[in-house]
């Protein structure tokens, strides 16, 4: 009725990749700005550790919003607030 695609695009896959690279690079600068302001620690260790520590608390996170960010951006699908 609405002619939407439930499909995923080509490389729909491969986009959403780019856009979970983008958030993990941004929290592990986020996580270590934090880490270095706060804590000022001497080892990388301690920056290697809390990033590992925090991208795999995240990593759920990150798979779903990745692609729903990327729908959203790239997808097409336009929503119609008078429904």
């Amino acid at each position: 009725h609405c002619h939407v695609q439930l499909e995923p695009e080509p490389g729909f896959y491969q986009g959403a990749m780019y856009i979970g690279y983008g958030i993990t690079i941004g929290c592990l600068l986020l996580v270590s700005l934090i880490l270095f302001i706060i804590v000022n620690p001497t080892s990388e260790w301690t920056y290697i550790l809390a990033n590992i520590g925090f991208m795999i608390c995240i990593a759920p996170l990150n798979y779903r919003y990745s692609r729903i960010l990327y729908l959203h951006f790239f997808g097409g699908i336009k929503f119609d607030a008078q429904a």
